[in-house]
């Protein structure tokens, strides 16, 4: 098999047109392989549109970033032509190696996105040798192209939290299916607080879903959080998830550490903090076991943070 079979092999079947040529360009690196591919004269292509079969009107040459060949970067070289089937009008026809508009091949944004899914956009960039914006590009029609074959019909149990996206305050809020287990998360939105509930619901809506089925919804305290979502959700109980409550215990803990610390003036015994929080479970090490019965021995009294303790104690329950 010769070189032009092993190449033609390995861009599969891009009927009407063929490998006619290929070249090697060392002059730069990394070095440049690029393919030639031409249709045989008077050959019929399919409208776009319709897709009936008709004749090349002009030609115009595009060329495509292939996977590399070995080492070496592969570009795709192709005169395509339009064709004009009356009520259509004049129209690019497409190629199978390649989207309509984009100078990358299938192959090629596979790849892609197969390495965007498991580093940076930058690191991906640079592995594969383009920019990040070029890149961002293919994820962003990707993504859309995802989110608009979404169907939220069946959601009915979702989760909300606000994350941090970089320095400063710049934030996201995510939205999850709670119920699903692979690709929960279905929305997310720049900002926090009360716009990104409603961004949500108009979301759901457009993907087929239905603002009365959601009948339970888990979050943080955050007051804007639960104010519109008992307006945008009036069906839906409310969970604070546990993280929020683990932190408002120990906040409360921390609350009557100093207090009493202030109180006796005497301070707690080391370990005191955990142990607290632990002795329920009853799975102490020897220091908070310590801890624990020197602090039932001392004359503490739990006046303090009184507030606190109860709030935590009514969203655990």
């Amino acid at each position: 098999m010769d070189t032009a079979s092993v190449l033609a092999l390995g861009l599969g079947d891009t009927s009407p047109w063929r490998l006619v040529d290929q070249c090697l360009y060392t002059g730069k690196q990394p070095h440049i392989l690029k393919m030639f591919l031409e249709t045989d004269c008077g050959a019929l292509f399919p409208c776009p549109e319709c897709g009936r079969s008709c004749k090349a009107h002009d030609f115009k040459e595009f060329t495509w970033r292939h996977l590399n060949f070995f080492q070496h970067h592969c570009l795709i070289t192709d005169k395509i032509p339009r064709t004009s089937s009356g009520e259509q009008g004049v129209k690019r026809v497409n190629v199978p190696w390649a989207r309509e508009g984009s100078s990358f091949t299938l192959l090629f944004e596979q790849a892609a996105m197969a390495l965007v899914r498991e580093m940076p956009v930058l690191a991906a960039a640079r592995i594969i040798g383009i920019t990040d914006k070029r890149l961002w590009r293919v994820v962003a029609y990707y993504v859309a192209k995802a989110v608009g074959n979404l169907d939220l019909s069946g959601l009915n149990s979702l989760s909300l939290d606000e994350t941090v996206a970089k320095r400063g305050h710049n934030y996201v809020t995510v939205f999850i299916d709670a119920r699903r287990q692979n690709r929960p998360v279905v929305f997310a939105t720049p900002g926090k607080g009360k716009a990104t509930v409603r961004e949500f619901k108009m979301f759901l809506k457009k993907h087929n879903g239905d603002p009365e089925h959601i009948v339970e919804v888990v979050c943080d305290m955050s007051p804007a959080f639960l104010a519109t979502i008992s307006k945008e959700f009036p069906g839906a109980n409310v969970t604070v998830d546990w993280f929020h409550v683990v932190q408002l215990f120990n906040r409360a803990v921390d609350d009557v550490r100093k207090a009493e610390y202030k109180r006796v003036r005497v301070r707690l015994p080391a370990a005191t903090h955990w142990a607290v929080l632990k002795a329920g479970d009853g799975k102490l090490t020897e220091k908070q076991a310590a801890a624990l019965l020197e602090l039932e021995a001392g004359d503490f009294e739990n006046h303090a943070s009184t507030n606190s303790a109860r709030r935590a104690q009514f969203y655990a329950v």
